[in-house]
Parts: structure tokens; C-alpha cells; sequence
């Protein structure tokens, strides 16, 4: 805001000494205004960066549940097919052996939430998906074999969780191990009942295959 000049009556200044005091006199007003400007436009910039950020780490979110959702999908080989997502349009890009695999592939990326579009770049072009595979052989067996790995560990933690949140389960004295869909539990309890129940939570784990029991019950003292 412009400051009012205040020319008291009793100055006897002349013309010229009044033009000379003008330019001074807005020099403190012309200053206040930029310096408002300036700050408002810092106040915008920053508003800008910090919604640029919230919006990179959301599509860094949701790029990482559709290279997941790829991963772990039977019917395709991710590993083909390059993604991106940018202001929650997910980009699909590489080769395909079929239509069914290119819509397939635009199906799972569309049922991410989040995801509003998707660009289906991806090309059908079976020579060309299986060459790639099949440089990618050894590459690709080390990957499954991680991808077990995590299959492997997460029923292994799901089974563990119901066990300790159980309290007829002794949870921590009870290792549990998975291969494959195949879970060992092994370890001592304390009753027949105990080891019945600690099993059927295992084979009732979604993933679960078989169990291989080889529990314990703890002999007590005073039964001997």
C-alpha cells in the first residue's frame, strides 16, 4: 500500500526542492510493495513445490503396487513390460505375446486404485516377447526364485501372527517355517490340544498347501 506524503504548510521550500524530496519520499512506499509481491510470490512457488512432491511420492505409490500386481500375476511375464505412472495415468510400454496378454496387463493397472488412465503402449509382438524372455532365462528363474522367497515369508508371518494373537497358541515357542506352500511348524507345547489347534491355524492360512507337524507336547514334571 502507498504511503500518504504529508507536505506540512509552513514549508517554504521551493519548486524545485519539493520535485527533488517526491522520488524519496515513494522510494519507501515503491520497496513495501515489491517486497509484498515477492512474498506472495514465494508463498506460490512453495505451495507449487510441496504439491509437486505429495503428487510425486503418490505416483512413486501406486508404480510400486503396479510393478507388484505385475509381479505376481501367473499369466504374464512382467518382466516384459516397462511401467511408469505420472499424475496418476500409468504408462504401459514393451512386448506382448498376445491381445489377451496387452489387456490383461491394462485390466490389472486400471484396477489400482488410484489409477484414473492408462496409456497401453505395449506392442503385440510375439517373436519379440519371446526372444526377450528367453535372454532373460536366467534372470528370470533368479526372480521367480525371489518371488517364492516372498510368498514363502509372507505366509510364514501370517501364520506366526495368528499364532501369537491366539491365547490358546504358545506363538513365541512355536517356529514356523514355509516352502512352497508346505509349512512346518516345530517346537514344544503344552498339550495335545495346544499342538491340534497351533495346525489347523496353519492349514487354514490362505496359502497353505499341507502342514508338516512336528510339534512337541511338553512332558511336565509332576505327569511323570
Amino acid at each position: 500500500m502507498k504511503r500518504k506524503l504529508i507536505i506540512p504548510a509552513t514549508l517554504a521550500a521551493g519548486t524545485l526542492g519539493l520535485a527533488g524530496a517526491l522520488p524519496a519520499a515513494y522510494a519507501g512506499s515503491y520497496d513495501d510493495e515489491r517486497a509484498e509481491e515477492k512474498m506472495e510470490k514465494y508463498g506460490e512457488e512453495m505451495d507449487e513445490h510441496g504439491e509437486a512432491a505429495e503428487s510425486a511420492i503418490h505416483d512413486a505409490w501406486l508404480h510400486g503396487k503396479l510393478e507388484t500386481a505385475l509381479l505376481f500375476n501367473e499369466h504374464l511375464n512382467s518382466f516384459d513390460i516397462d511401467t511408469d505412472v505420472r499424475g496418476g495415468t500409468a504408462y504401459l510400454r514393451g512386448a506382448v505375446e498376445s491381445d489377451i496378454d496387452r489387456d490383461l496387463a491394462e485390466e490389472i493397472a486400471k484396477s489400482i486404485k488410484g489409477v484414473h488412465n492408462v496409456e497401453n503402449e505395449l506392442e503385440i509382438d510375439e517373436m519379440k516377447a519371446r526372444a526377450e524372455r528367453d535372454e532373460d532365462d536366467y534372470e528370470s528363474m533368479e526372480r521367480q526364485g525371489f518371488k517364492q522367497d516372498v510368498l514363502n515369508a509372507t505366509l510364514t508371518a501370517r501364520i506366526k501372527s495368528q499364532l501369537l494373537l491366539n491365547d490358546n497358541t504358545g506363538g513365541m515357542s512355536i517356529d514356523v517355517d514355509s516352502r512352497d506352500g508346505v509349512v512346518t511348524l516345530s517346537g514344544e507345547v503344552d498339550s495335545e490340544r495346544e499342538k491340534e489347534l497351533a495346525t489347523q491355524i496353519a492349514a487354514n492360512t490362505e496359502g497353505t498347501l499341507s502342514v508338516n507337524d512336528q510339534l512337541t507336547v511338553e512332558t511336565s514334571e509332576e505327569a511323570e
